[in-house]
């Protein structure tokens, strides 16, 4: 990939998705592009930015090749220790006549809104009434076709069953130890659908938490801005957003409010 081509490449991955790269990440974006060069049966880059240009149905692949798909079952115990201890019990406290409507933004493959459903299923076992729906989220088509199938392995699953051991045993509907699959019930309460975090949503003052963790650090500055301020106004008054472990809001004109690292609230105290 000559420099002339990563200059176009790195174009279009920001003008598809936002996302700010820079020449750093030539050998990144080939490795991930090669594979649809084989698939296309082409001979060199040239041609792909030829088919890409001339094909659209090239162009979901090609965002779903150079997006970033990393994600993990209670990913920073810290977060869902707040959520399972002071968000939840407190949502369940004042006991509203409506569903907890969560957003899991850039949900990638899944786990996150799997684990968000698990902690709400838990909180059930002592407040049966408690209601609550799940949308889930990403640009990547294949991500989201991975997210709805719902079946795990691998390091990830190893990983949250020596974390969780009952939590995983008591969700897992395979009742195995080197695979997850969400319980039926619990998968039907979760909504996948495709979004690009720079669009304009069809939800305003809609959900109590928002979780758009570690996606903000791949944008500039302008796009974090219009991202958090599009996800601000998705929230209901006094609903939370929970961004990454290496992002912060402090020096960003946005309504929210800090409550504590990575967490924000909607409105005045």
């Amino acid at each position: 990939m000559d420099g002339a081509t990563l200059r176009r490449v790195l174009q279009l991955v920001r003008e598809h998705t936002g996302i700010s790269m820079n020449a750093s990440k030539r050998t990144m974006l080939q490795a991930r592009l090669r594979p649809r060069l084989r698939r296309l049966g082409l001979a060199g880059w040239s041609e792909y930015l030829q088919r890409l240009g001339a094909d659209d149905a090239e162009l979901q692949p090609f965002i779903d090749a150079v997006t970033t798909h990393q994600t993990a079952f209670f990913r920073t115990p810290r977060v869902w220790r707040y959520l399972r201890e002071v968000l939840l019990p407190a949502w369940a406290a004042r006991a509203p006549p409506r569903p907890l409507r969560v957003w899991s933004a850039a949900a990638s493959t899944g786990e996150e809104a799997c684990t968000m459903a698990i902690c709400c299923e838990e909180l059930r076992r002592a407040h049966a009434d408690l209601d609550y729906e799940i949308v889930a989220s990403d640009i990547g088509v294949a991500a989201l076709a991975h997210a709805r199938r719902g079946l795990y392995e691998g390091p990830g699953v190893a990983a949250f069953r020596d974390a969780e051991p009952e939590l995983f045993e008591r969700h897992n509907a395979l009742r195995a130890s080197d695979r997850f699959e969400l319980a039926a019930p619990l998968r039907r309460r979760i909504e996948y659908r495709r979004h690009n975090l720079l669009d304009d949503g069809p939800w305003r003052d809609h959900f109590d938490l928002v979780l758009l963790r570690n996606v903000l650090i791949y944008f500039n500055a302008d796009a974090t801005r219009r991202i958090v301020q599009r996800s601000a106004a998705a929230l209901r008054e006094q609903g939370v957003l929970v961004i990454g472990e290496a992002e912060s809001l402090s020096s960003m004109d946005v309504p929210l409010r800090f409550l504590q690292p990575q967490i924000y609230a909607r409105g005045a105290a």
